[in-house]
């Protein structure tokens, strides 16, 4: 499954580069002694300075307000690396990115620039470096002198931070691709300590396909991963490094969105009892044949029915269809008379991700157990999100960005990306009931036809343990979408 190129990160840069920028870049407001000031808005509350010397925190600035807007005062005569700090009140659920403007990281603060503050701007995640960026460019101030590049981890912020480590080991995927030769794909991605790939036991639409060997892959310590073969090709993975989820073209030109669970424990037919909430997209040829659904299932003994399903044709039928399915000890799933079927659970058994074929279209079905107590305090944060579009050729694309939901479920949206650049998504207002169910109960301006849509049709459900929002919602121009929020 060769993956197509797409000249992705510099459009993401570019389009970052125009982002709204807080204050200038000034200075001259004074500070005490031979210290520097240093303040920036942020999508989360803490920016983070370590002493590039000792490897050692010296300053932790938590931003608060709105914009969010953090400040601190570090002493001069040192060198620095910064870090952007999001979801930190998540314990080991925190992502950091470390701060970089182009490949230099580490900024010496000379005794010149004593008594000035640096306004940094917005202090933003960059999707296509997995690192982060700023608006204003601290070097322009006389006295910070850029000292390269040093991609030590700083041992207060180990714990938060990926490796390579991470990514290596075996991966089971299921991949749908929504234009192009348009289908399902899953089979076995392998990847070394080197981050040297290979897929293998790889089926598109029940046809055996080559291996493919020597995909090269990268690893940040945002957990954003990337592949030089391929621009198209972004990845995030989860804080508990079970999940990544990715967006790519491929090389028949489909739009593709991937989810590959790593591989090990053990599993029995008794882990898949239980009541089961689902989303499915289904890829088509149009938006007749395409379509999403969401709904409950529950399995006992292996035998799986459909309760309640909800779809965007507003049809019922599948109510009461069964399945009779099976589980081998490694986790992959199958389905009794339904060839097509490949299922995976993930190691905490709370989720399952399968590939099928519904009618005319290929399905990619989200699984996630049913359990547990939410309420609104279990949304606000910092969001990854990668999704994929099906339905008619005009609306067919991947999408990939960054969202913030704010204390009160509003939910804004930055650097959203599909295969022909930046995107707009409407501002909106999330409600979630007790069980974990999402929906849109406001839009902000300029939502439009989309905004109508996707406030009438979105349907969300957070995992168990919530860090990740799954949502499937028409966009009123003949797309359906599912995406995947992960903190």
């Amino acid at each position: 499954m060769a993956i197509g190129k797409r000249l992705y990160c510099g459009a993401l840069i570019a389009a970052f580069a125009t982002m709204l920028a807080a204050c200038g870049g000034g200075g001259g407001t004074t500070t005490a002694g031979n210290s520097v000031t240093i303040q920036g808005i942020v999508p989360g509350t803490v920016f983070i300075a370590v002493d590039n010397e000792t490897n050692s925190e010296v300053r932790r600035g938590t931003a608060s307000g709105t914009p969010k807007t953090f400040s601190m005062t570090i002493p001069t005569g040192k060198t620095y690396r910064f870090y952007l700090m999001e979801n930190e009140g998540a314990g080991s659920g925190a992502r950091v990115y470390p701060y970089y403007i182009g490949s230099t990281n580490v900024f010496e603060m000379t005794a010149a620039v004593a008594g000035q503050m640096i306004d940094l701007g917005t202090v933003s995640p960059d999707l296509g470096s997995g690192n982060a960026s700023s608006t204003n460019n601290p070097t322009i101030h006389a006295g910070v002198v850029g000292r390269g590049g040093n991609g030590m981890m700083p041992p207060s912020l180990a714990g938060a931070m990926f490796s390579m480590d991470n990514l290596a080991g075996t991966w089971h995927l299921n991949t749908l691709a929504t234009s192009g030769t348009m289908g399902w794909t899953h089979g076995i991605l392998t990847v070394d300590a080197t981050g040297s790939g290979a897929m293998t036991g790889l089926v598109r639409n029940g046809t055996s396909m080559p291996s493919v060997d020597n995909i090269p892959y990268t690893m940040s310590q945002g957990g954003m991963v990337h592949s030089s073969d391929d621009n198209s090709f972004l990845g995030v993975m989860s804080k508990d490094m079970s999940l990544m989820m990715a967006t790519f073209t491929d090389n028949t030109g489909g739009y593709s969105f991937m989810l590959a669970q790593k591989a090990g424990g053990s599993y029995a037919l008794a882990d898949l009892n239980g009541t089961w909430r689902f989303h499915r997209l289904t890829a088509g040829s149009d938006n007749i044949t395409s379509g999403w659904a969401h709904g409950t299932m529950t399995i006992a003994g292996g035998g799986g029915t459909v309760t309640t399903i909800t779809t965007d044709k507003g049809s019922f039928a599948e109510v009461g269809r069964t399945f009779t399915f099976g589980i081998g000890s490694n986790g992959v799933m199958t389905a009794l008379g339904d060839a097509a079927f490949d299922g995976f659970m993930s190691m905490d058994k709370n989720m399952i991700v399968a590939t099928d074929n519904t009618g005319s279209g290929s399905d990619l079905w989200i699984l996630m157990k049913s359990g547990g107590t939410y309420s609104s305090a279990d949304m606000p944060g910092d969001w990854m999100m990668t999704g994929v579009i099906s339905g008619n050729s005009g609306a067919r694309d991947w999408t990939v960005g960054h969202s913030v939901i704010g204390i009160g479920g509003q939910m804004s949206f930055s650097q959203m990306m599909g295969a022909g650049g930046m995107m707009t998504f409407p501002q909106s207002t999330l409600t979630m009931d007790g069980t974990g169910g999402i929906s849109i109960s406001g839009m902000g301006m300029g939502g439009g036809m989309m905004g109508t849509m996707m406030a009438q049709t979105y349907h969300g459900i957070m995992n168990i343990a919530k860090g990740m929002i799954v949502s499937t919602f028409s966009d009123g121009s003949g797309g359906y979408r599912a995406s995947i929020q992960m903190k």
